[in-house]
């Protein structure tokens, strides 16, 4: 079977505008998303970055569901240590509840943050990751009425309200020793190719060989998150995705800055001695969606998340048009 395509949107910013236009550019490409075929929409949390605008994805994930008719809405992800896994099961169940069935949340262990950051966000810590994992599916299945919390559990007679049909649940991955805990735990995952290039493939089986069926999820199901922009010519492709590789090369001399024009990128990347790596799959939508369901056969993934990235809200929502027409094309 075909794999299922969604989007995965950071909210990128560029030179000259501000985070609140990265926000409204993420209103604009959920809209145009709800109007094509794909099967969800997932926002990012980083802090105290100049590069992404999305600090809460739980109230972008709001506001968007509250804009469109059909297409889920996810989160890409919430960085778990940052939160309370009570808060994070409130805030799932009140908007599943707000929006049937649409609402997913991906899970990170990470905290989208630098360290001064994380330690001003009060959280734990990754390596209560496990644990906090283990309370919010608790409180999830609680809520759902599925499995309530036994007596004598630390957290029994505490609810996490509203009751009723929880949301999906997954979490985000980009190894194989991460993906491996994914699937001992019975959840959906997501693999950040976009961060460890070429790795999806030993993630996934690593995941498909330590599952254990859950409530979460009966059987395998992976994701794997890739760079993708498509244009009318290559030509015009290669020349749009000049902006993420000029911001690569910012990011690997340590500096997370504001997106550059495609212009400024292709100056910046001609001066440089340092040729950027290529870690999205950009041509016309017909290589580019001929790529990703080679990566996905590969890699044996149910879903592919596309994350494009272009100096235009119209450049990225034709990107994405382009790459859901000539999916639809494949057979």
């Amino acid at each position: 079977m075909k794999p299922v395509l969604s989007i995965l949107d950071p909210s990128p910013i560029f030179e000259g505008r501000t985070a609140l236009d990265a926000l409204n550019e993420t209103r604009a490409l959920a809209i145009a998303a709800d109007a094509m075929n794909f099967r969800s929409f997932w926002v990012q949390e980083h802090h105290n970055s100049s590069s992404f605008a999305g600090t809460t994805p739980e109230i972008l994930m709001a506001d968007l569901a509250s804009r469109t008719d059909r297409i889920a809405f996810g989160s890409g992800g919430i960085m778990l240590p940052n939160y309370s896994p009570l808060k994070v099961a409130e805030w799932g169940q009140s908007l599943n509840q707000l929006y049937p069935g649409r609402i997913e949340i991906g899970l990170g262990r990470a905290t989208g943050a630098d360290p001064r950051t994380s330690a001003a966000l009060l959280g734990p810590g990754g390596q209560n990751f496990p644990a906090m994992l283990r309370m919010l599916m608790d409180w999830f299945l609680d809520a759902s009425g599925e499995k309530p919390l036994s007596k004598d559990m630390r957290a029994h007679g505490i609810a996490a309200n509203p009751a009723g049909p929880r949301p999906d649940l997954w979490v985000l991955c980009s190894s194989p020793g991460s993906a491996a805990f994914a699937g001992s735990m019975g959840v959906k995952l997501a693999f950040a190719d976009f961060l460890n290039p070429g790795g999806a493939a030993a993630a996934l089986e690593a995941y498909r060989d330590a599952f254990q069926p859950s409530q979460f999820a009966d059987e395998p199901y992976c994701a794997i998150g890739l760079g993708a922009l498509a244009a009318d010519t290559e030509e015009e492709a290669a020349h749009l995705a000049g902006s993420v590789a000029a911001w690569s090369l910012s990011r690997g001399a340590g500096f997370f800055r504001p997106f550059q024009s495609a212009e400024k990128a292709a100056e910046k990347i001609e001066r440089s001695p340092i040729i950027p790596p290529q870690r999205s799959i950009v041509g016309t939508g017909k290589k580019v969606a001929q790529t990703l369901h080679d990566k996905a056969a590969e890699a044996g993934a149910n879903e592919l998340f596309i994350l494009s990235i272009a100096e235009t809200t119209e450049a990225r929502i034709k990107s994405y048009a382009l790459i859901d027409e000539a999916w639809a094309a494949l057979a």
